[in-house]
């Protein structure tokens, strides 16, 4: 497909997105679910592997894991807040979509991505939190802590970063037939995110229902909010600047197809 034509295609999966949401709300909300779920256990999978590993190891060891999240959401079928945002600015680029359907439509992933997350992260501590709540003391409240004591710009500047590369994660993929290459693709992009200690909102849900549900509460809700709040608005800029607009004006460079005799 050309650029132009992937546009087309995904402000065209918004206005389904904003349809199917109008048509079932409840099946909607199972799916934003499901996404803050697939998430929180890729999540969990990547504490889990680096948990026990020297901390310079720990990102790449983490950043190798969490592919599995979006793999989930985008094979086995779901809803992500963070892509939904790519989906909802091409709409909007392309009128398929109106700013007040897309606004409820983001919110409803949101809360739905919450909700998913948290029942994920009590799940997993009821069942003793794993390798997770074994670590040494430090692991999970200096990660916590990373995220939190934390100034609003740079919040905004790594949330945005995040979602420049999940939805690179999604876009890429959708120009490339073959399966593997699909999967390869959406792999490394993750895995450059985790690793470079970007901020992704859904993500951080599940770290701190966790960091609340461990036996030394490491995190307030204010910290939590603090860090959500931004890091929601630098996944919004991501998607919607740095993906949607930036080939949208690409897509205005490509030469028209001729017209058939």
């Amino acid at each position: 497909m050309t650029v132009d034509e992937t546009c087309t295609w995904f402000s065209q999966t918004g206005a389904h997105k904003i349809a199917a949401m109008r048509r079932s709300p409840l099946g909607f909300t199972i799916a934003a679910m499901l996404g803050g779920a697939y998430i929180g256990i890729a999540l969990v999978l990547a504490l889990t592997v680096s948990s026990g590993l020297p901390a310079g190891v720990r990102p790449l060891a983490a950043g190798s894991v969490f592919g599995l999240g979006l793999l989930l959401v985008s094979f086995a079928g779901a809803e992500l807040f963070t892509g939904s945002v790519m989906y909802a600015a091409f709409g909007l680029a392309r009128g398929t979509v109106r700013l007040p359907s897309v606004l409820v439509m983001l919110l409803w992933v949101w809360l739905g991505n919450l909700i998913g997350s948290m029942i994920l992260a009590w799940v997993f501590a009821t069942g003793g939190g794993g390798a997770v709540f074994a670590a040494p003391e430090p692991f999970l409240h200096d990660y916590v802590a990373h995220k939190v004591h934390v100034g609003a710009g740079a919040l905004v500047a790594r949330a945005s970063l995040c979602n420049w590369l999940v939805c690179l994660a999604i876009w890429t993929p959708a120009r490339i037939r073959s399966e593997a290459g699909k999967i390869l693709a959406l792999a490394w992009c993750l895995l450059a995110f985790v690793a470079s200690g970007f901020e992704h909102s859904v993500a951080n849900m599940t770290l701190f229902t966790l960091a609340g549900l461990s036996p030394d509460h490491p995190v307030d809700l204010a910290g939590a909010a603090h860090n959500l709040l931004w890091v929601t608005l630098g996944n919004v800029l991501g998607g919607s600047v740095l993906v949607a607009s930036a080939y949208l004006g690409i897509a205005r460079t490509e030469t028209p197809a001729p017209l058939p005799r």
